[in-house]
């Protein structure tokens, strides 16, 4: 996991403030201001209205609360964020090549849906767009190993 992964704190919104089913688990690199929290999902909030919570895989503490379910925009950045060679898979067991491509094209897709979301808006910053670059050729890359073993499929028609 890169640093900004492995920093990332999840927040909440207090119990009452909102309604449960807006109560979600909310992501952010740690921040020093504290008028105002943007999360990795874009979305800004009151600090005064929020509390830690656990992140996945974190125990509860006094100071970190049980996460409610976790917004699917921050999850997928923090899962954009990791490095994928240090994901475990499934009892520790050797990931295919096809489940390497298929994590990586997903990732590639939603950062490709980020950029075409922000880079109009000139709000997508360099960082962003180094991550889409670096994703882009690890999925070139694995296209290209993966292209000699699936030659005999290639040349057999679609039906």
């Amino acid at each position: 996991m890169n640093a900004s992964a492995e920093q990332a704190v999840w927040f909440q919104y207090r119990p009452g403030v909102v309604v449960e089913s807006l109560r979600v688990a909310h992501c952010a690199a740690p921040t020093s201001t504290n008028t105002v929290v943007e999360s990795w999902c874009r979305l800004k909030f009151d600090p005064a209205n929020l509390e830690l919570a656990a992140g996945p895989g974190e125990p509860v503490t006094s100071e970190k609360a049980p996460a409610c379910a976790p917004c699917a925009a921050c999850l997928l950045r923090l899962t954009a964020a990791m490095d994928t060679g240090t994901i475990p898979t499934a009892h520790d067991a050797e990931a295919s090549d096809d489940s390497k491509l298929a994590v990586v094209l997903r990732k590639a897709q939603w950062l490709l849906d980020d950029a075409a979301r922000y880079l109009p808006q000139g709000t997508y910053d360099q960082r962003e767009r180094d991550a889409l670059a670096a994703t882009l050729d690890q999925l070139a890359g694995l296209i290209r190993e993966q292209a000699p073993a699936h030659t005999d499929a290639a040349e057999q028609p679609r039906t």
